[in-house]
């Protein structure tokens, strides 16, 4: 791997010739970025990069090279007021968030606004109608569109493919090596395990210097295993994380996984929830970029360069796994580190319970493991409290018992008890609650479910720690199955992963534990298994809430069910339906699925009524599409989680508008008309939606959709006397606010 460096250097060559050599930086306010290529957004890559213009706006913003405007757009979101140049050398380059266009580009968007009569606007135009130079001034940055200053720009190729702009001439300074935070394991099927576990597993890691990162956890691995990472680029002297440019993963010094972040097709943007684990950035664990390949990713760009989908499935014995991670300018961080493959040590519990001076433990395990044991009491929290004396550790051919002595043990204590094979250096860890207490019904634990990209699991949270390891039995009209759980506390069990086609059958499960006497808890379920060549419908049990899901909704064999939940804080006033709860909110939707509700009994005002998602403690409308031939309101989303029925009957809120009531002003101090109008509900659907008018003459109202935000700019100093502002605004669900300012020009 020692010519590695020279690859790099090739590959940057190539890359800069191909996508051109003379182009001029697009602004002057500095050369820093906020954000660059391939960045998480949600639902799409960050398709360019984001220039800090030093919180401000009203920088020159630049023609990189000779070439045409093609199209002029202004729109209350997304890129705001933007600039598409066709560029001489066949290139695209896009400038969006503009605060103003140059004087004759903006006599252009202002007459189309006064034909439509409104602010958005989108207008396109012939090869050589429009020429611009290199370094000619196009348009000043602004903050349109979105929330802070900057400068978006883009290029895209001759097939409308956004390309990295790094990847030419434009680069930025920076000698700073990424740093890599977490490694995470995923198990890709059914038989995958990680450190004895079916479940995600994430290790720090610790930066040894020298530009080499590691783990220090010993992990034990088996079956089909995914490798993702949480890291992130920095440049020195400024706060902003940016994503890698690449990130290439070695096995055995065998190059087995690459992506690239050069270019994508717009078309594909969406699979940014595959190529970043959208589970545990959902779980709150943030950004990891996933080492390994869904089937949808084979033929995406970004990993155009792997030999394989980067799935391991290791043979038996040691493999060292090194990482490298690296930026635009090739400063590369190395994470090395060591798997252990092979069968895992899985010692069955055979007996266990009081002896007459003690407690008493039987274990069986192979032939071939040395054990090694060690107990501790802790509190049910898994904090330790002092070791547990061992009386005695016994071994034959395949049993180990383990006598435990009582002499230190405090009522309350939870016994740990973890055998270590020596041959496989792995550990498993076992929880016991010597003494249990009787549990009534309440004290069931709470059960959930994890559905991972290709298992599903079962968790059940205890409020007591049981006697020992609970068992779980799924049951269908053919079957009554039992399945292993295992500890991940003292209190928290996780199932072994369950047959996804057998849940699509599956009508209740059952957890047992404790023996004195047996607790059960049954539980009715009522899953769907939607694959993704197959559209199919879910209703919930009460027949009013219906989830649409249209072929190809779903990247892989997904399962879903619908639970009806108590009411979230906040707008509980407006809450007209039960909420509904479409699991899993884990994973990611590939297309938008279609939710139907029907609408409650003596809800007469239908228009004020909308579909809302319960997200980050708050609701957000999605839609309020009437269907009155079934008494049904409808939405489209690409999110599962929560969703109910609001009825919004508030109107906007017009706040701060300048010039205010009753001021006085010289004329040369007003060249904005200004105010902030927010609907904390159903939203401002557009600019259409705001109406300005100034002494009853209508005037285009610039509306910021992010800043809630509008403003017209006057063409002209107002006359002497008395003026009368009146803005109305209309929300999603037709409720109208007017308001009027009466100021003054002295």
């Amino acid at each position: 791997m020692k010519n590695r460096g020279l690859l790099h250097i090739i590959i940057l060559l190539n890359i800069t010739f191909s996508f051109g050599r003379g182009y001029i930086w697009p602004i002057n306010s500095s050369r820093y970025l906020s954000s660059t290529f391939g960045e998480f957004r949600p639902g799409h890559f960050h398709s360019g990069i984001d220039v800090k213009t030093n919180y401000r706006t009203g920088y020159p913003v630049f023609a990189v090279e000779n070439g045409y405007i093609w199209r002029i757009r202004t729109s209350p979101f997304g890129y705001g007021k933007a600039i598409y140049l066709k560029l001489d050398d066949g290139n695209l380059a896009v400038y969006g968030h503009l605060d103003e266009f140059n004087d004759p580009l903006r006599a252009l968007v202002k007459a189309e606004q006064l034909i439509q009569r409104r602010y958005s606007t989108d207008q396109y135009f012939h090869e050589n109608e429009i020429r611009v130079s290199k370094g000619d001034t196009l348009a000043f940055s602004g903050d349109t569109g979105t929330k802070h200053p900057h400068l978006h720009f883009e290029l895209r190729d001759t097939a409308n493919r956004p390309i990295n702009p790094l990847n030419t001439n434009l680069k930025i300074d920076d000698s700073t090596i990424p740093t890599i935070k977490n490694l995470a394991l995923v198990p890709i099927d059914n038989r995958s395990r990680i450190n004895g576990l079916p479940t995600i597993q994430i290790f720090e890691v610790v930066y040894l210097g020298e530009k080499i990162f590691t783990v220090t956890d010993t992990i034990n691995v088996h079956g089909k295993i995914g490798v993702e990472i949480k890291t992130y680029d920095t440049v020195k002297g400024i706060p902003n994380k940016y994503p890698p440019y690449g990130i290439k993963m070695f096995v055995d010094d065998s190059l087995f996984f690459q992506v690239q972040y050069d270019t994508f097709d717009f078309n594909e943007t969406r699979l940014v929830y595959l190529d970043r684990d959208f589970q545990l950035n959902k779980n709150g664990f943030g950004h990891f970029n996933r080492l390994w390949m869904y089937n949808s990713l084979r033929t995406f760009d970004f990993y155009s360069n792997s030999p394989c989908d980067g799935v391991l499935e290791l043979a038996d014995g040691q493999h060292q796994i090194l990482i490298e991670v690296y930026d635009r300018n090739f400063n590369t961080s190395t994470l090395s580190f060591l798997l252990y493959s092979g069968s895992q040590f899985s010692p069955a519990l055979e007996k266990y319970g009081p002896t007459r001076n003690g407690y008493l433990l039987v274990f069986i395990a192979g032939l071939s493991d040395s054990i090694a044991v060690s107990t501790d009491w802790i509190h049910k929290d898994g904090s330790f409290q002092r070791t547990a004396v061992i009386d005695s550790v016994r071994t034959d051919n395949i049993r180990t018992y383990v006598h435990i002595s009582l002499a230190n043990y405090l009522k309350g204590d939870v016994l740990q008890v973890s055998l270590r094979s020596k041959p496989r250096k792995q550990t498993k860890t076992y929880f016991f609650n010597p003494f249990p207490e009787d549990h009534s019904d309440d004290s069931y634990p709470d059960i959930s479910f994890i559905h991972n990209p290709h298992t599903f699991l079962c968790k059940a949270a205890f409020s007591d720690p049981p006697e020992t390891a609970p068992k779980l039995f799924l049951q269908s009209p053919s079957s009554f199955s039992e399945f292993r759980a295992h500890p991940l506390t003292p209190l928290t069990y996780i199932s072994d992963p369950l047959p996804i086609a057998l849940l699509d059958k599956v009508f209740s499960l059952e957890w047992r534990y404790n023996r004195t006497p047996e607790n059960i808890l049954h539980l009715p379920v009522n899953f769907s298994l939607i694959v993704p060549e197959i559209p199919q419908t879910v209703t919930s049990k009460d027949s009013v809430f219906t989830v649409a899901f249209a072929k190809n909704s779903v990247y892989d064999s997904l399962l879903t069910w619908i639970v009806k939940k108590q009411p979230f804080p906040g707008n509980l006033k407006e809450l007209i339906s039960d909420i509904y709860m479409i699991y899993p909110v884990e994973q990611p939707l590939n297309k938008n699925i279609e939710l139907f509700f029907k609408i409650p009994v003596g809800e007469y005002d239908v228009e004020e009524i909308g579909v809302y998602h319960y997200d980050d403690g708050e609701w957000n409308f999605v839609n309020n599409q009437r269907l009155s031939q079934n008494n049904l309101i409808s939405a489209t989303t690409n999110k599962t989680g929560a969703f109910a029925l609001l009825k919004d009957n508030k109107p906007p809120d017009i706040t701060n508008i300048f010039p205010g009531n009753n001021s006085r002003f010289r004329s040369k101090n007003i060249e904005y008309i200004k105010a902030i109008v927010k609907d904390d509900l159903s939203s401002i659907k557009d600019d259409t939606s705001i109406i300005l008018t100034l002494d009853d003459r209508y005037l285009i109202a610039e509306y910021n959709g992010p800043k809630d935000s509008i403003r017209h700019k006057l063409s002209k100093p107002l006359n002497t006397g008395k003026h009368t502002i009146t803005i109305t605004a209309t929300d999603r669900a037709n409720n109208s606010s007017v308001k009027t300012s009466t100021f003054y020009i002295y």
